[in-house]
């Protein structure tokens, strides 16, 4: 006979993992007293019972366990773990505080919410953190599982289940793409090129293109849809869209606005390609304020976010701990500059 788990609760009482999750452990508000009494009543026929020391008998191992996206997120995974320094510095972050932590991180691809089964039937990890897009149905799978989770940048997910237990770890995305475009408009930029990933698929990139158009709108302007281009939020992303890129600088465009600083590398090597001067022609603003830019020839004007700490401070957060980031700001550097009387 298999393990009854709290899914099978779920299933039979009609409700979310999130909800009977909500019932069973016996915490307040979110949840109507009607579909408490009926997971409740589930639960009795079905014979579950939540044991209050459940994690002590079966055990809870020193893992912090990293869960990356499946091939239908991250087809290559060289976009996440080479390509994008993002993630580098955040699982720096990570490992620094899980070896203050004594605890042992372990990366893991999943690709289907069976392979979440493993989890909920062996040793109990200290706990979970989500790192990518993953799909609904892996997320609801780990609903289950008996251990702190935290969920790094998709609020997407959180907007359909608001109940969810995990751990919201967002930041303000809108404060960065806001401080952001206010910076080049306040130089004298009126028309901007704006590099995003896939907006549909990033919570994170539809916050800060929010952001951005509520600065757009204190200067009177408004979005021009020409000025908007997608494309992965990777080294190669730049390469891919090439051709839009400099058709809108030709078309008098005169500042680059990427909403992650490897997209604004990715920029840097193409305006140095094609003799664009930076900033005299074109001023270029990133986000993110990755340490790798440090080895630029010229310091990428950024808004920071502390990445870095941000890995140190999710693991924390995990443990039961405060978490205190560093507020975001504009950091100044060489690539902005006031807007060109005269087009190129």
């Amino acid at each position: 006979m298999s393990k009854l788990t709290i899914r099978d609760v779920a299933r039979e009482a009609g409700v979310s993992i999130a909800t009977a999750s909500y019932v069973l452990n016996n915490k307040p508000g979110k949840v109507s007293s009607a579909t408490r009494d009926r997971v409740l009543l589930v639960a009795e026929q079905l014979g579950y019972r939540l044991h209050p020391g459940a994690r002590q008998l079966r055990g809870i191992s020193h893992t912090l366990l990293i869960l990356l996206p499946g091939h239908k997120w991250a087809p290559d995974l060289r976009g996440i773990l080479m390509d994008y320094p993002f993630f580098n510095e955040l699982l720096a972050g990570i490992e620094h505080a899980a070896f203050d932590a004594k605890l042992q991180p372990s990366l893991q691809r999943i690709e289907r919410p069976e392979d979440i089964r493993h989890l909920l039937n062996g040793p109990t990890p200290s706990g979970v953190l989500i790192l990518g897009k993953h799909d609904e149905g892996v997320l609801q799978a780990l609903e289950a599982l008996d251990a702190p989770v935290a969920l790094i940048d998709d609020r997407d997910y959180f907007s359909q289940h608001p109940m969810s237990r995990f751990h919201d770890y967002s930041i303000d995305d809108a404060l960065l793409g806001e401080l952001a475009a206010e910076h080049l408009l306040s130089l004298g930029h009126r028309r901007l090129v704006l590099l995003f990933g896939t907006l549909s698929a990033s919570s994170v990139h539809r916050d800060r293109l929010n952001g951005v158009r509520r600065a757009l709108s204190r200067h009177g302007l408004s979005l021009d849809s020409d000025w908007l281009i997608e494309t992965d939020v990777t080294l190669a992303g730049v390469t891919q869209i090439e051709p839009q890129l400099l058709a809108q600088l030709q078309q008098g465009a005169t500042a680059i606005l990427a909403m992650a600083d490897i997209l604004a590398i990715g920029c840097f090597k193409l305006l140095f390609q094609t003799d664009y001067g930076i900033p005299e022609h074109v001023s270029l603003l990133g986000i993110d304020n990755l340490h790798v830019l440090n080895y630029l020839p010229l310091r990428l004007t950024t808004v920071g976010q502390d990445v870095y700490g941000r890995g140190y401070q999710v693991v924390r957060l995990l443990q039961g701990h405060g978490s205190e980031l560093a507020p975001v700001s504009l950091i100044p550097g060489d690539t902005t500059g006031p807007s060109p009387t005269t087009p190129r």
